[in-house]
């Protein structure tokens, strides 16, 4: 029996460009999509797999459970089969059975390279052997990595299966960055009400993602496909005013659970959901926290909720265990700081504070500060106090997204542009999102690029990005009465000038 633990990457190390895709391509994983006799599917296609690799098949066993802390600190694994692919399809591949322990549909794959040679530096063989463990240097493997003055090669049996480009040398003295980014944006969909929020879920715990939209009154899911999006699944939420949705996995399980985040009253009144079966169903309600998981990667222990009653409170760390939420301890937050706008960034955090400052803390050290962000269509009214005849509408911040463009993991903020009459008939109006990324520069401070591209009117709600890299944008616009209320979905590609 095997330990994995899905928290862990690699014992915390971070290896840039090639290294991190060679180390990607001999953990590729799958699922069995579909059994018959001694034959497997996959979904693994094109471009993902190549005929006559191996996978082993496993199967999920119980958690492991720290005994003092009640963590789950991830779950154990058995090793039921060993499949050989046969045939390779545009979106699945069919695998022979070779070994079978009880092998069934849903059950995860992984690749099972054995010792991979290495042709090339005798410094890099060192620094594969950190990433792969069993690496050799000749050629007499099945697979054989080869060094090039470009990159780096892979062959399986003799046959190219993969490239790897190397990273674009740095001027003297620092590190490379580029000096501009761009966009394209392509037009997917519209939606008939304005969106609120949105995230890339993996609702199955199987591989595949949904685009989970947050409206006023529900959350949609939507199937993500090559061309537009199909509608999977709804959910009516509770009485409320919803601010945002976030997707992770807070079980250790491989399947995302659905923060749903809402005020009620003018507090804080969040629930947290799952799919059974095929529904969505909440579990976990009364949450007085506006809830976020500041890194996916590490998602039990970034989980955190912060007090909202018209202002914000106390940041605290939350555990999900038994459909409910506790709270285990205190996070230290700095001046100003609200979790509906952060994320973590490797050792660094981002947030927009509420003044509407766009700050990046290492630490207790202040690395970056920027005026001019924040608020969105996103709102929940507060009460009403004597002599109003309506509550006030507080605004909620669009969340920071992770991005990779090329060879570079970056952090991504949406910065709305006020109209020059920003009330008009009680109604906020925007005129353009725009998108802005965050770059480190080495030894000094980040600095702040704005991505150029097509003006996305009027809001940008959320930018969400997918396992695979896809980038999607999802913008809101707002009349002066409901019914011209809406959005759109666009999916984006970023890349540097």
């Amino acid at each position: 029996m095997m330990l994995t633990l899905f928290a862990l990457v690699l014992f915390g190390l971070a290896f840039p460009g090639w290294e991190e895709d060679i180390r990607s391509f001999f953990t590729r994983e799958g699922y069995v999509v579909e059994v018959s006799g001694d034959r497997v599917y996959l979904d693994l296609g094109e471009g993902r797999v190549s005929v006559g690799e191996r996978f082993k098949v496993i199967a999920p066993g119980k958690e492991i459970v720290h005994p003092v802390t009640g963590e789950v600190l991830g779950t154990a694994e058995r090793d039921v089969g060993l499949v050989r692919v046969l045939e390779v399809k545009e979106k699945y591949s069919v695998a022979e059975v070779l070994e079978n322990r009880g092998i069934e549909k849903g059950q995860k794959v992984r690749v099972l390279a054995g010792i991979v040679c290495f042709s090339g530096d005798g410094e890099n063989l060192f620094r594969l052997r950190s990433l792969l463990g069993e690496v050799k240097s000749g050629e007499d493997c099945e697979y054989v990595i080869r060094e090039f003055p470009g990159g780096y090669g892979v062959e399986f049996r003799g046959r190219p299966v993969a490239f790897f480009e190397r990273e674009k040398p740095a001027p003297a003295g620092r590190p490379y960055t580029p000096e501009d980014f761009t966009f394209r944006a392509r037009f997917v969909m519209s939606f008939g009400d304005i969106p609120l929020s949105a995230d890339v879920c993996d609702l199955f715990g199987k591989g595949k993602e949904y685009l989970a939209v947050l409206f006023e009154n529900k959350l949609e899911f939507y199937e993500i496909l090559k061309g537009e999006p199909v509608k999977f699944a709804s959910m009516y939420l509770p009485a409320g005013f919803p601010v945002s949705v976030q997707c992770a996995d807070l079980e250790g399980t491989g399947r995302d659970l659905l923060l749903i985040n809402m005020v009620s009253d003018g507090k804080a009144n969040s629930a947290i959901a799952k799919v059974v079966g095929e529904s969505p169903v909440i579990v976990s309600d009364r949450i007085p926290f506006i809830m976020a998981v500041l890194d996916k990667s590490r998602p039990i222990e970034t989980f955190l909720g912060q007090r909202f009653e018209g202002e914000w409170g106390e940041v605290k760390r939350l555990r999900f265990t038994g459909n409910s939420v506790t709270v285990v301890g205190d996070f230290q937050a700095p001046p100003g700081f609200r979790i509906d706008g952060a994320v973590y960034a490797g050792d660094m955090l981002v947030f927009t504070d509420t003044d509407g400052y766009l700050r990046v803390y290492r630490g207790q050290d202040q690395l970056l500060s920027e005026e001019g962000f924040g608020t969105s269509y996103t709102s929940a009214q507060m009460p009403v106090t004597y002599g109003e005849e309506e509550g006030e509408e507080y605004y909620f911040f669009p969340r920071p997204f992770r991005v990779r463009v090329m060879k570079w993991d970056l952090v991504g903020v949406i910065r709305n542009v006020t109209s020059p009459v920003f009330k008009f008939l009680n109604v906020s109006k925007f005129v353009e999102g725009e998108i802005h990324l965050i770059l480190s520069t080495g030894k000094g401070p980040p600095v702040l690029k704005k991505v150029q591209g097509r003006k996305l009117e009027e809001a940008l709600q959320a930018v969400v990005v997918t396992r695979g890299g896809r980038v999607f944008a999802i913008t809101g616009r707002k009349g002066t009465i409901p019914l011209q209320n809406g959005g759109d979905l666009f999916e984006l590609e970023i890349n540097p000038i």
